[in-house]
Parts: C-alpha cells; structure tokens; sequence
C-alpha cells in the first residue's frame, strides 16, 4: 500500500468492499438515473436520437460485444492494423462515436462513477441482463482490455484521447486481466506489469483531472506488490 493522505477530492467509496447485493441494487439504479438525466440534457437531444440514452448505448456494447478486435497476430499484416486502429468506428459507427464523445466530453463530474458502476457490475452478469438489459461474456471485457493493453491498434487509439479516458481505459484494462488471471482465463498471456508500472507513472505526473486518483493509485501499487518484477539476471 502507498504511504501519504487521501486527495481531497477522491472518493472513498471507491475503497468499499460492495456485497453482490449492493452491486445489484445500486449500481443498476445508478446507471439508470444517469440514462434518464442524460435524456433531459440539451446536448443529447441535439443529436436527435431515435430512441432513449439506454436504448442507444446499449446497442453500442452489444455492437462491440458481438465483434471484438483481433488481439493475436495482429501484426502478421497490415489490413489487421488498419482495421484495430478504426476498430471503433467500423463498428459502431460515426454518430454513435459523436454521442460517446459528447457524454465524456459533458459528463466529466460524473462519468468516472458510471464507469466504475460498470466495472462492478461485469462481475455479475446476471444482474447487467436483467437490470439493463445487456448480456456481455467475460471474455468480450478480456479480450477489449487485452487489445487496450498490448495492440498496436488499441495503443494508437488511446494515443489519440484525452489524458483522462487513456488513464481509465487503462486501469480498468489492467483490473480486468488481473481477473482473467485470477479466474485462470488469461488465454492470451498477457503480462500487466509493464502496464501497471507505466499506469503508476502517468497518473502520478498526469492524473490531477480524476477525482479518484489517490483510489486507482492505491489499487495499482496493490497490484505491483501481487505482481513484483522479475529480478534481472
């Protein structure tokens, strides 16, 4: 664990241990709040949506559950790069790429919390189905993270977002290869430590816009203890 105190503007409910029956009671009510207020918001009524928030964003994730990136071999050939690198774009498409753009670029107070709900509630499925409607496979997160983590088609794509979401991207990518490796699933072998390293880093030079900054920091230096470096030869 880090020695020093907590930022001031840091959550502390980020360092919660949450029962699966608060993951399933509030997490869903929270994400469904945000939906109906994201409904109101003049932003997003200019983009003049067909249908609700909810109904649109959960198109996006099963849009990308259904067709994830190639994470092996990605560097046998060009196409592969090329087509990792608009990943997003061929698959949701460019309105959908505006309305998750807006969110973030609108929602800065609030959307760490939404994805941390998020994060949470991909460790039960059943309450994600039967609460909001989506049914994503472990391995869809495993795979998206891996791709985030060590293609160069997801490194190119989070090179071109903001310091805040490359960070998030990031971190949530790591927590979830943690969780392959703990549910012994990390079929693509990937090693987290660099990452974790370099995590560290960014966020302590770069990390002053999250507000959970001091929560993620203690999480991954958590994560450098459980997965030391290999002592040089």
């Amino acid at each position: 664990m880090r020695d020093g105190a907590k930022n001031e503007k840091d959550s502390t409910a980020e360092d919660r241990i949450y029962t699966r029956e608060e993951i399933c009671a509030e997490d869903p009510a929270k994400i469904e709040a945000f939906y109906a207020r994201l409904d109101g918001q003049d932003y997003i009524k200019s983009l003049k949506l067909q249908r609700s928030s909810r109904e649109q964003i959960n198109e996006i994730f099963q849009k990308l559950a259904a067709t994830p990136p190639v994470v092996t071999r990605e560097t046998d050939d060009l196409l592969t790069i090329l087509k990792n690198t608009a990943h997003f774009f061929r698959v949701i498409g460019k309105d959908n790429i505006i309305l998750a753009k807006s969110i973030i670029e609108q929602e800065q107070e609030e959307y760490e919390d939404i994805v941390a709900a998020l994060y949470r509630l991909s460790s039960q499925p059943d309450c994600l189905k039967d609460r909001l409607g989506l049914a994503i496979p472990e391995s869809v997160y495993y795979d998206y993270s891996c791709f985030f983590l060590t293609t160069m088609g997801g490194r190119l794509y989070l090179f071109r977002r903001d310091f805040k979401s490359r960070m998030l991207v990031n971190y949530y990518s790591i927590l979830m290869v943690d969780r392959a490796n703990q549910l012994g699933t990390n079929s693509h072998g990937v090693d987290i430590r660099p990452a974790i390293g370099s995590l560290i880093e960014e966020m302590e030079n770069s990390g002053d816009q999250l507000k959970r900054r001091e929560s993620y920091l203690d999480q991954l230096y958590a994560l450098k203890e459980k997965y030391p470096e290999e002592p040089r030869q």
